[in-house]
């Protein structure tokens, strides 16, 4: 703006006892000097949301000087300048529990709002925008004032009346006419939010016309709720297309160990809440992609220095005969025992440990135990190289965890399909949660990799599955 356009260089505040002097004041004040149209401001019938209230008013003085005039009482004054608490403390005695409730509305809004989006970044914007932005006052139909930020749409309208008005708007009419729902409110408008008990609920678009955060988070809020499993595909089908972008892919060796280490450091108790709340727009995908690069490094760096380690031990010379399948430099037929921890099969690479007493102990050499151990010990020398002989023993127990859509003869499905294949199953265990999902967990006899790698697209099959992946435990 140019200087000719600031009208408050010059002010004066008028602080009285009661409201009613407030407007007493101001029809003295517009009696002595010329008003300046468009310059009015009642932010006592309309306070901000953070209970500012005073009157304003811009008038021309005799010398031509155009200067700010605010008026309030002295309860208001104290919330002006010192804030809502000193309210509160101004106050105490003098208000009941209704009172306060009111007083409270706002800052309960700012803390619901910065419960439910996790990214810092996103709720400093919105709060910025909520903030320090200038007001629009619109009516209901029954004459409630409804304040929203300046440039806000029914949208924002309707979520702030209340979620389920929001949720079920199927239109919106201004001062009588209908508008689009990205219609920009004006000053004085009566606002009528059309809704339906057919409709579909809010549109993805939504969140970007929305100008409040209170919108925007309720929009996401109901996304949350009721389409989970949109969700998680949309948040999956996101991820991957940044991890792309950075030479990863989910699908590779070690990533699950990875999301679940991103999980812990950004308060998700499993992969498939993040990826849900990527898709709702509750969680940016940046802020997970930045976590991932972190844990891959960490990862890398300790990987260079077992890899070494681990590579010298399973890259040894082959005896020629062995009952148990496994190989064991310098001893034929020696004890074996196959570790629960990891339950290695034919295609694994693996490696052993000498035990105290029971022979040798093979893991799989990726697995977590054979890395801590290595980290923690001071004596290598009792892990060997060990490797699969030519001909292995038909069959090894496998743990399966099966993630998938609660519904009637899930578990019977899965039983069919493992019977048809002649798969043996040692123990099935079911678990069903609350939101609509089920996992299954399972031990079977295999006979390798290749028919484990058969058996996973099988099970994949099975209606209502979405994820099969092999337990180390």
């Amino acid at each position: 703006k140019t200087i000719d356009e600031i009208y408050d260089l010059f002010a004066v505040r008028i602080i009285v006892n009661t409201v009613a002097e407030c407007y007493a004041v101001l029809g003295i004040v517009h009696d002595m000097y010329t008003p300046l149209p468009m310059r009015f401001k009642d932010y006592v019938a309309m306070p901000k949301p953070n209970m500012y209230q005073s009157l304003h008013t811009t008038v021309v003085g005799s010398d031509g000087t155009p200067f700010e005039i605010q008026i309030r009482t002295w309860d208001m004054h104290k919330v002006a300048q010192e804030g809502i608490a000193a309210h509160w403390k101004y106050k105490e005695g003098k208000s009941g529990v209704d009172a306060m409730d009111k007083e409270l509305e706002w800052v309960r809004s700012l803390m619901e709002t910065q419960a439910d989006i996790m990214d810092a970044d996103v709720f400093m914007n919105s709060l910025k925008i909520d903030m320090f932005s200038d007001q629009v006052f619109a009516f209901t139909p029954q004459g409630k004032v409804i304040p929203l930020p300046s440039g806000s749409t029914c949208i924002d309208f309707a979520f702030t009346i209340h979620t389920q008005v929001g949720s079920k708007m199927i239109g919106a009419k201004a001062n009588g006419r209908i508008v689009q729902l990205d219609y920009q409110l004006k000053n004085g408008e009566i606002v009528e939010v059309l809704t339906s008990n057919a409709g579909h609920g809010p549109s993805r678009d939504w969140i970007k016309i929305a100008k409040t955060s209170e919108a925007r988070n309720k929009i996401k809020q109901w996304f949350k709720k009721e389409c989970k499993e949109e969700n998680i595909a949309r948040g999956k089908e996101e991820l991957e297309r940044e991890l792309k972008k950075i030479g990863l892919s989910l699908n590779q060796p070690g990533m699950e160990e990875i999301l679940a280490a991103v999980c812990k450091r950004i308060s998700f108790n499993a992969p498939i809440e993040m990826l849900a709340s990527i898709g709702y727009g509750g969680l940016t995908v940046n802020r997970v992609i930045n976590r991932i690069r972190e844990e891959v490094a960490k990862s890398n760096r300790v990987q260079q220095s077992d890899e070494k380690v681990v590579e010298k031990l399973v890259s040894a010379p082959k005896p020629k005969k062995s009952n148990s399948g496994v190989l064991v430099p310098g001893v034929e037929n020696c004890l074996v025992k196959f570790a629960r921890c990891c339950n290695p099969i034919p295609g694994d690479r693996i490696i052993g440990f000498i035990t105290r007493g029971y022979g040798v102990s093979v893991h799989r050499s990726d697995c977590k135990n054979v890395t801590d151990a290595m980290k923690n010990s001071d004596d290598l020398s009792r892990w060997i190289r060990v490797s699969w002989a030519d001909k292995v023993r038909d069959r090894f127990q496998s743990s399966l965890q099966i993630s998938a859509k609660d519904r009637m003869g899930l578990v019977a499905d899965i039983a069919t399909v493992l019977s048809t294949i002649k798969i043996p199953v040692h123990q099935m265990e079911a678990r069903s949660f609350g939101d609509g999902y089920a996992v299954v967990n399972l031990t079977l006899d295999v006979n390798g990799m290749e028919q484990l790698d058969f058996i996973l697209n099988k099970l994949r099959g099975v209606s209502g599955v979405m994820d099969v992946k092999r337990q180390l435990g």
